[in-house]
């Protein structure tokens, strides 16, 4: 970068904190995987899905154990698949938990080069 006022060039390292976006662009920006059956990031291995027979998708369910226990919308049966939901949202991982899924990590920052075809 360039500051304008001391006249010289330095180096600007930034992290974004905050984001409102749809769930393919939250794919893109993060690096992690908006396909698939355990594409949920909130749930990630409990991911709950039902694959489509004849459209060949996949669609998340269980969403209803985000509202509140006595929430209305938890008792309809028709307008959701036909059952009541009773589950629990997932406990939010803590900061250590989630320093754990991480610190192996190895982040290459720039862009990629592309491989040379022979």
């Amino acid at each position: 970068m360039f500051d304008g006022f001391r006249n010289e060039t330095f180096h600007l390292r930034a992290m974004l904190f905050c984001t409102i976006n749809d769930f393919p662009s939250y794919g893109n920006l993060s690096g992690y995987s908006v396909k698939g059956h355990r594409a949920w990031p909130i749930c990630e291995e409990d991911t709950s899905y039902i694959q489509l027979k004849h459209d060949r998708k996949t669609v998340y369910t269980r969403h209803r154990s985000f509202l509140k226990p006595c929430h209305p919308y938890r008792r309809l049966k028709k307008e959701f698949n036909g059952n009541q939901e009773h589950e629990t949202a997932p406990i939010p991982l803590i900061g250590d938990q989630v320093f754990q899924r991480v610190q192996h990590l190895n982040t290459i920052f720039g862009k990629t080069k592309k491989k040379e075809k022979k």
